[in-house]
């Protein structure tokens, strides 16, 4: 695979432009359905949003700390090479199983479970499903919030790049493949978002799934005033501010 290729399954790019999809056409989303999946352990801590970010860090060294460098000019530099998804087939599975889908692993290369991730490390901090609905989409539970947000105590708040400095807990998300999903067109396009789990002057650090086909730490610039700095292989389109306890 070539190594610029940084989302794996989850960043295949489109060969023709596409029309991009107006939110206005899609039909409302549902309520957020149970499951009778549970977490396979308690969170690690009582503070939610710290059992994110240890459990984010957790599975990346279980993938081997696979590293992605994006700060350098040019193309994204691969500093570490992980344990890939065929490597680990059946913990993918237990991420797959946390949006109910039991029967997909690691083996399926080509079903991205980055959100699938996602929602199994939120979920395992112990989140209920009124603060975060699972879903093997990035940009369905990221519309989720924001009809969450017009009500009391909203958990996640996603904010405009622009309006936001990432701190550590909040989640990074972009589009991808040409879908087009911003906050005002939240067309339910192809996505991605990572968990930030350290802030340093200059840079912001984040772990997703299925960046390079592994969990990966990426590495992304931030300006002087702390923000994220634009950069075409990720095109940023929230930071969302977790205000968990």
């Amino acid at each position: 695979m070539v190594a610029f290729l940084l989302l794996g399954a989850c960043a295949q790019q489109t060969s023709t432009l596409k029309p991009v999809v107006q939110a206005s056409s899609l039909a409302p989303l549902g309520a957020c359905k149970e499951s009778s999946w549970r977490p396979e352990a308690p969170p690690p801590t009582a503070s939610a949003r710290e059992s994110m970010v240890l459990l984010a860090v957790q599975e990346w060294f279980r993938f081997g700390r696979q590293t992605i460098d994006f700060t350098r000019a040019g193309e994204p530099k691969l500093e570490i090479l992980g344990v890939q998804e065929t490597g680990a087939p059946q913990r993918i599975n237990d991420y797959w199983k946390s949006v109910d889908q039991p029967k997909l692993t690691g083996l399926d290369t080509e079903v991205p479970w980055s959100a699938a991730f996602i929602s199994w490390d939120i979920e395992s901090a112990g989140v209920p499903r009124d603060l975060f609905c699972p879903d093997a989409r990035h940009t369905i539970y990221v519309e989720r919030m924001v009809l969450r947000e017009r009500r009391p105590g909203a958990a996640f708040v996603p904010r405009p790049v622009a309006e936001r400095a990432p701190r550590v807990g909040d989640l990074l998300c972009s589009a991808r493949d040409g879908g087009g999903t911003t906050l005002q067109n939240l067309n339910r396009g192809p996505g991605h978002c990572d968990i930030v789990v350290d802030v340093q002057p200059g840079k912001v650090h984040a772990i997703g799934g299925n960046v390079h086909d592994s969990v990966t730490r990426s590495v992304f610039p931030l300006d002087a005033r702390g923000f994220l700095s634009p950069i075409a292989a990720r095109p940023f389109f929230t930071v969302i501010e977790n205000r968990l306890p």
